[in-house]
C-alpha cells in the first residue's frame, strides 16, 4: 500500500504533532511519503523524524507551478491513496483529482467553520473554498465523534466519515506527587499550553486565577504559547490590571515542552472549542493531573473525576472552584494522572492510531475497486 500525505507545511501545535507522530509509526507498515507546500519548521521536523518528505513550495495558495510538478510526480510514481491535512491541502487536491485518479481522503483536525475565525477576509474566502473542497472529497477521517456528527449535520455523507482518535508516543517520564498538606502549605503550579487566541479561553483561565487569588490561595500558572498580538496584549493587560503578576507567567513559544511539563503539577485547557487536543495527551502521558473544559472531543478523552476534572465551557467560576479544590487536597492528583495515562496507553497511543489508519485505508481501497 502506497499513500501520499499532503499538508501546507506551515502547521504548528496539534496538527503538526499528529501528522509527524502518525507517519513515524505508520511508515512501519505502509509505504508513506509526505509533501509540504511550504518550507519551515514542519518540513524540517518531518525530515528529522526520518519521514520521506518532499517540498513543492507554493508562493501563494493560488500558485500552481509547483503543484503541476507534484502532479507529474504522482503520475510517474503511482500511489494508492492521497491523504490531505488542512484547508490548503484540501484546495490543492481539487486540481490533483482532475489529473490523477486515486481515492482522496482528508483528516478533519478541527471545526473547519472556525479555522479562520479571527481573520475576517480569510474567514470569508478560505472557509468557503475549503467547504467546496471538502464537498469533493471521497472520504473523511474525523478526529472525534463530535466532528463526525458535525460533518454529518453539515450535509456530508455519514458512511464516508471514519472516526480516528489522535495518538501519542509513550514517554519515559512520569509525574510524582508529594503530600501537599493543608491549604497554607500548598503551592501548586498549574500549566496551560495553548495558542493565544480567543477560542482557546486563556482569558477565562485568567478570570479563574483572579477568583482563586481573591480567596487567598498561593500558586503559580505557567502559560506556554503565542498567538494573536491584540489578544496577547489583552491578556497581559488583564494580569497587570488585577495585580496577578506574582501568579501568572507568560512563557511565549516553548520549544522544550518536556521542561515545561516537569515544572507543572496540573495541566489546564479552558478552550471554547477543541478537537482531540495533544496538549492534554502530552500532559496525560506524563501522568499529570488535568483540568479541562467540556469542549468538543475532550469529553471523549477525559472522564470527569476518573481521568481528570471537567468544567462547563465558559464557566470561570467552575474552573476556579476546581483549581481551589485541588489546592485544598480534595482530589488525588496522582490517581487522576495515572488513570489518564493508563487510558492513553489503552486507547490513544501512536500504535493504536496507526493501526486504525491501516484498517481505514484498506476499507477505502476495497470500496474504490
Amino acid at each position: 500500500m502506497r499513500v501520499m500525505h499532503l499538508i501546507s507545511g506551515g502547521d504548528t501545535g496539534g496538527a503538526k504533532t499528529h501528522v509527524i507522530t502518525l507517519l513515524q509509526e505508520l511508515q512501519k507498515s505502509v509505504d508513506i511519503e509526505l509533501v509540504c507546500l511550504s518550507d519551515g519548521v514542519f518540513y524540517e521536523e518531518a525530515k528529522e523524524a526520518k519521514i520521506k518528505t518532499h517540498l513543492y513550495e507554493q508562493t501563494s495558495r493560488f500558485d500552481y507551478k509547483s503543484i503541476r510538478d507534484l502532479v507529474k510526480y504522482l503520475q510517474s510514481h503511482p500511489f494508492d491513496l492521497l491523504h490531505c491535512h488542512g484547508a490548503r491541502a484540501n484546495f490543492v487536491s481539487n486540481y490533483i483529482r482532475k489529473r490523477v485518479k486515486l481515492p482522496i481522503v482528508t483528516t478533519i483536525h478541527s471545526d473547519y467553520r472556525l479555522d479562520f475565525e479571527n481573520q475576517f477576509y480569510k474567514k470569508i474566502i478560505f472557509t468557503y473554498l475549503n467547504r467546496i473542497s471538502l464537498k469533493k472529497m471521497d472520504y473523511f477521517l474525523a478526529v472525534t465523534k463530535t466532528f463526525k456528527k458535525m460533518m454529518s449535520e453539515e450535509g456530508f455523507s455519514e458512511d464516508k466519515i471514519y472516526t480516528i482518535y489522535n495518538g501519542i508516543k509513550p514517554q519515559n517520564w512520569t509525574k510524582t506527587y508529594e503530600d501537599y498538606g493543608t491549604q497554607e502549605d500548598i503551592r501548586l503550579t498549574f500549566g496551560c499550553a495553548t495558542r493565544l487566541v480567543p477560542i482557546k479561553g486563556t482569558h477565562l483561565l485568567l478570570e479563574g486565577i483572579k477568583i482563586c487569588v481573591s480567596q487567598g490561595y498561593t500558586f503559580k500558572v505557567l502559560i506556554a504559547g503565542h498567538g494573536e498580538k491584540k489578544y496577547t496584549e489583552r491578556l497581559h493587560a488583564y494580569v497587570k490590571e488585577h495585580h496577578l503578576e506574582d501568579y501568572v507567567e507568560f512563557l511565549g513559544f516553548v520549544t522544550n515542552m518536556q521542561g515545561f511539563y516537569e515544572k507543572i503539577d496540573v495541566n489546564i485547557l479552558p478552550s471554547y472549542t477543541e478537537s482531540f487536543p495533544y496538549a492534554l495527551l502530552e500532559g496525560g502521558e506524563r501522568a499529570i493531573a488535568t483540568i479541562a473544559s467540556r469542549a468538543g472531543g475532550i469529553v471523549e478523552m477525559i472522564e470527569d473525576d476518573a481521568t481528570g476534572k471537567l468544567f462547563n465551557v465558559g464557566d470561570a467560576n467552575a474552573l476556579a472552584t476546581t483549581m481551589m479544590g485541588m489546592m485544598d487536597g480534595q482530589y488525588n492528583l496522582s490517581e487522576l494522572g495515572s488513570n489518564f495515562r493508563d487510558k492513553i496507553h489503552q486507547s490513544f497511543s501512536d500504535v493504536a492510531m496507526a493501526k486504525r489508519h491501516v484498517k481505514i485505508y484498506t476499507d477505502i481501497l476495497q470500496k474504490s475497486k
